[in-house]
């Protein structure tokens, strides 16, 4: 996984973040994860007009045609240290995770954030806790289980100062 998160980084994929100790006087990574831009795919069949719609945010057409893919954000990767699991909670980790896309997000735009996971009760649990919801399709055994959360307006920074035009 390491050597993956740095040759990503290298080419711009994504980018891994730490969570670390400040209070520690040992450098200690106390968790990480890794975000990246995704496209959300969503077969045609298996996506009513009103779904497009809530995923787009503004329509369920382009040009005539169904939406099916949607811009995200994409956390790639969320973990904890073993060396230090007493230290920082799952919840603690994804709040990091959940601020650091949200920084994001005043620059980018975006309201989609998606995932993958194992099908574990307490992952979905955790994830659901903070509004993340599975998405409905056909899964095959053993299949990491898809999750979204879509912003809502009032989770959406939006920025009253306008900096310099390029």
């Amino acid at each position: 996984m390491k050597d993956r998160a740095i040759q990503f980084e290298k080419l711009g994929r994504s980018r891994t973040f730490f969570i670390y100790n400040e209070d520690e006087d040992e450098f200690q990574i106390l968790a990480y994860f890794t975000l990246a831009i995704q496209v959300l795919k969503i077969p045609e069949d298996k996506l009513s007009g009103r779904k497009a719609k809530l995923l787009d945010g503004f329509s369920s057409k382009i040009k005539g045609d169904k939406i099916t893919e949607f811009p995200s954000i994409l956390i790639g990767q969320l973990g904890k240290n073993e060396m230090y699991q007493d230290k920082i909670s799952g919840e603690e980790a994804l709040e990091y995770c959940l601020a650091t896309i949200l920084e994001g997000q005043v620059r980018l735009g975006g309201r989609i954030i998606m995932l993958e996971c194992k099908n574990i009760p307490y992952l979905i649990d955790l994830y659901e806790k903070f509004g993340f919801k599975v998405l409905e399709k056909d899964y095959e055994k053993d299949e990491l289980l898809q999750m979204i959360k879509i912003l809502n307006e009032d989770e959406i920074i939006e920025t009253k100062e306008w900096g310099p035009v390029l």
